[in-house]
């Protein structure tokens, strides 16, 4: 499989076996295999007589449907009763519940979204107002997500033929028109070996609008070619199936913030540990969400995306969340987990009270320039002299919330 070259696998000492008598398909042999002499792998291999322990361990830490549910997991079939009021009207984006008339009030044309001062080009107007043309009904749409849920299936029930007991996944994005994403790439290994299932390049059955190669070193030209030698799975359709090779609804999926992942595989399952959860519920509810780079570095201590630019290796975060879910979920590793978390707690309720004191100083120089007769615009100097707007979804995808255009989540890779 090619990538970009600065998508370098680092992932030293992987085994490469599965569990005798076993008869999914063969494990695909790790990109590197084997680490430099004298060099200590940072990746955790399970004793096969703590294997048990382990996966028992693991399976006390499967989150509840209302868990998954409350962190934007879909985690029943489509009902349209579930989408009634959901819609978005395409000409002027209200959302349906929120209608009180039944006109329209929208510009044909979008605004320049740098720069305010630049007219509608439909009606040569600075202001915008409700719109310049009315009609008598809003267009509503069902939002993406009803469309997509309609391509949601269950994990296949467990049969005779065994599968793997636990299996770490991450999947690598691209985006595609309209704003979404669809899965370019699949890493999938077994949790208690490490050993590599499936880490195989997905070509979308639509075209590609961002390839997101500095994200994760992914080239248009290694998925076209992987995809012209018949190497690449066909569209998350494909990934879906091989993934359903190795698992069933008895398997435990582990991931950080693998909603993001079962949306891109349209899949539905019942037992899944998620690190980003278990240190958000362990830290206190939902007061912060903590990034995979981050957990690493801070909980089973092993630094990744250390190459050029911080590139995401799906394998090696597929290694890494099966890290620190072990290291969230053993027993001799509880009062780490707590201290950590109560570290996490004490430094995210000063980082609060902090911001509630920047917010109330902010309301109060707005106040005060008000009272004074000045204006209570945010602005800020382009370098061609034109007023230019700090906007929302600026600030939203530099503290690393998912974009509201793009809906991409930074932190969730």
């Amino acid at each position: 499989m090619s990538h970009s070259s600065r998508h370098r696998s680092t992932t030293p000492g992987l085994p490469s076996t599965i569990p005798a008598g076993s008869t999914v398909p063969k494990v695909t042999i790790p990109a590197v295999q084997t680490i430099t002499q004298g060099a200590k792998s940072p990746w955790s291999r399970i004793a096969q007589a703590g294997s048990t322990t382990a996966l028992n361990e693991l399976s006390a830490h499967c989150h509840s449907t209302d868990e998954l549910e409350e962190h934007s997991y879909i985690v029943r079939p489509y009902n349209p009763q579930d989408y009634v009021n959901a819609g978005i009207c395409k000409r002027c984006h209200c959302k349906q519940t929120r209608i009180v008339s039944r006109q329209c009030t929208f510009h044909p044309s979008k605004r320049n979204k740098w720069n305010k001062k630049k007219p509608y080009k439909c009606c040569n107007t600075i202001q915008g107002g409700g719109g310049c043309q009315t009609l008598p009904a809003h267009d509503f749409q069902p939002p993406r997500r009803a469309l997509t849920h309609q391509e949601f299936r269950q994990t296949p029930v467990a049969s005779a033929e065994p599968k793997f007991r636990a299996v770490a996944l991450d999947c690598e994005m691209a985006g595609i028109p309209g704003g979404g994403s669809e899965v370019i790439l699949l890493c999938a290994t077994d949790f208690v070996t490490g050993a590599v299932l499936i880490n195989r390049l997905v070509c979308p059955s639509v075209a590609i609008t961002d390839m997101r190669t500095r994200i994760h070193g992914v080239t248009k030209s290694s998925l076209d070619k992987a995809t012209s030698q018949g190497q690449a799975l066909a569209s998350w359709e494909g990934a879906r199936s091989e993934l359903w090779k190795y698992i069933d609804d008895k398997t435990i999926l582990v991931g950080h913030a693998l909603e993001h992942d079962l949306g891109a595989l349209r899949m539905i399952h019942p037992r899944v540990v998620d690190s980003s959860i278990l240190s958000e519920i362990e830290v206190g509810g939902r007061r912060v969400r903590f990034g995979l780079h981050k957990l690493s570095s801070e909980l089973p201590r092993i630094e990744i995306r250390k190459g050029e630019e911080g590139i995401h290796d799906c394998l090696e975060d597929v290694l890494a969340a099966r890290e620190v879910v072990l290291f969230c979920t053993r027993a001799r590793n509880k009062e780490a987990f707590k201290s950590w978390a109560e570290a996490k707690k004490r430094e995210q309720i000063r980082l609060e009270a902090e911001q509630k004191a920047a917010r109330q100083e902010k309301a109060n120089r707005r106040r005060r320039n008000r009272a004074r007769g000045g204006s209570t615009s945010y602005t800020f100097d382009s370098d061609d002299g034109d007023e230019e707007y700090l906007r929302w979804s600026d600030i939203a995808e530099d503290l690393g919330w998912p974009h509201p255009d793009t809906g991409y989540d930074p932190w969730s890779d």
